[in-house]
């Protein structure tokens, strides 16, 4: 039995109940993704009007938390990127905080479509993810994020999400920054997508401080056949791949 296969089957059993050691880099906690064009030359006007609803009771009333926000640098084609915090279906669809919601976007809807009118096209995904505590903890610590967001190829779905958890178990093992991992629950195609957050580019791009024996045994520990494998094997399970390079908006 090949060591791919042994390690699948070992990670595949907790897809839906994370291990202890990964319950800060994945989860059940519901967010909101949502990617943001803007219109040309509507960029300053947009964090103007974002500081604004900050600085507002807008989220005080509505029970919600102000999202948090990465802009782009390189690589995919929207502006910004908001994860905003929703715990899960229910919590966030019951009645009470439902009607929370409408009362304050009634209240402030002029404020509201102020900044709906610099957009020119956004489009929304559902996932889950890790706790909103260690989320918020590394996005508050780190200035520098990249963002990988992958379609998968026809029934590898659950592969996918698992080849990222392997990756991590490499990234770990090698003395890198694991990345926090995301899963489908609803909206655009992507189905699995992680976050690297750094503090800063230079960080993101220095070399692991591992050993190239190291770095093909930490491979073949994780469950690839080898260092080359990671990105082989990636390949093998996506129909789409999307990564972006983006820095924090305060």
């Amino acid at each position: 039995m090949s060591i791919r296969l042994i390690a699948l089957m070992l990670f595949g059993l907790t897809i839906l109940a994370p291990a202890n050691a990964q319950q800060n880099r994945e989860g059940e906690y519901l967010y909101k993704v949502s990617t943001i064009r803007l219109a040309p030359g509507e960029f300053e006007a947009f964090l103007n009007w974002a500081e604004e609803v900050k600085a507002s009771d807008y989220f005080k009333e509505s029970g919600g938390v102000f999202p948090l926000l990465m802009r782009h640098s390189q690589g995919d084609q929207w502006d910004l990127l908001a994860l905003t915090p929703m715990d899960s279906w229910l919590g966030y669809y019951a009645r009470t905080p439902s009607r929370k919601r409408d009362k304050a976007a009634e209240k402030y809807a002029e404020l509201i479509k102020r900044g709906q009118d610099l957009i020119a096209f956004e489009e929304d995904h559902f996932a889950y993810g890790p706790p909103l505590f260690f989320v918020q903890q590394e996005y508050d610590a780190t200035a520098f994020y990249h963002v990988e967001m992958f379609e998968a190829a026809p029934g590898k779905a659950e592969e996918l999400f698992e080849q990222r958890r392997m990756e991590n178990a490499y990234l770990a093992a090698t003395g890198q920054t694991t990345n926090m991992i995301f899963r489908r629950a609803a909206g655009s195609d992507v189905d699995v997508f992680t976050i690297g957050f750094h503090e800063s580019m230079k960080a993101f791009a220095a070399d692991a401080p591992a050993t190239p024996e190291e770095k093909e045994q930490a491979a073949k520990d994780a469950g690839f056949k080898d260092r080359a494998d990671l990105s082989f094997y990636l390949r093998s399970l996506i129909s789409g791949h999307h990564d972006t390079l983006a820095v924090k908006v305060e």
